[in-house]
């Protein structure tokens, strides 16, 4: 096994970017991730039998230096991201009658959601600081994508009914999110929009002092590695929790194991 430093070292991962490839150490294919945050690299391999986890600092270079004192760029890229609604996407109305059933389905009376009338979608904002970044759409005729992102500048979709209670709960779609949110007052329901975690989505977890990661039923080895990545980048309390069906389902058993782990 080589040394861990000259291993990282000789990736050259640059500064916000996240490095994935099989583990040098077991072999575990596609289970090495490495990402690079204020000249320290933190590197986790999440197959379960694999126990390389650490940090290591290699520095930042000068270009990256340079772009960490220039704050107003940042806040010009971020005015910038503000999604405008188009046209097409509208306040929702009674001869809207896809969406009006998909809300009954749902459960989403109470929800603030607009229509896509051009492409037939349920559109959910996401907003920051009380500002429109970013809108999520579910396809109500069976199109593809099934879910869209408007904007891509949100990295995850947030839902609290109520005063917040320090439980975030890791989803893997909105409505799961909304669900989990409204069936236990201060839960936060937190709907991944990518297709890995990253160093950004940890960045939502500030704040909280225990992560529940229940993901699709299908997917419980990937809950597994969520939740071992989760405590090693960020060192909270997380659980995983084997659901029998997708939150939004609201099966009796899953909502029993939701309430006793909170």
């Amino acid at each position: 096994m080589q040394n861990i430093k000259n291993y990282i070292e000789g990736l050259d991962i640059k500064e916000g970017i996240q490095h994935r490839s099989n583990c040098p150490w077991c072999g575990g294919k596609n289970t090495f991730t490495a990402t690079k945050e204020d000249g320290v690299v933190l590197y986790n391999c999440y197959k379960l039998d694999c126990r390389i986890r650490g940090a290591a600092n290699t520095g930042m270079t000068v270009s990256e230096i340079m772009t960490r004192l220039r704050p107003q760029d940042k806040q010009k890229k971020e005015e910038q991201e503000l999604l405008t609604w188009s046209e097409h996407v509208v306040a929702p109305s009674a001869e809207h009658s896809l969406h009006t059933k998909f809300v009954k389905r749902w459960d989403l009376e109470y929800e603030e959601l607009m229509y896509d009338v051009k492409d037939r979608r349920t559109v959910f904002p996401i907003r920051h600081n009380g500002r429109l970044i970013d809108a999520v759409g579910r396809a109500l005729d069976g199109a593809i994508p099934k879910w869209y992102r408007y904007s891509g500048v949100a990295d995850v979709y947030r839902r609290t009914v109520g005063k917040p209670n320090g439980v975030v709960l890791l989803v893997e779609d909105v409505i799961s999110a909304v669900t989990a949110a409204r069936l236990i007052p201060g839960l936060t329901g937190l709907a991944i929009l990518g297709t890995s975690l990253n160093v950004t989505m940890m960045k939502h977890l500030d704040g909280f002092y225990k992560v529940i990661v229940a993901l699709d039923p299908d997917a419980s080895h990937k809950t597994l590695a969520y939740k071992r990545e989760i405590e090693s980048w960020t060192g909270l309390d997380t659980r995983a929790l084997r659901l029998d069906d997708d939150l939004k389902y609201k099966v009796e058993s899953d909502i029993i194991k939701l309430k006793e782990m909170t």
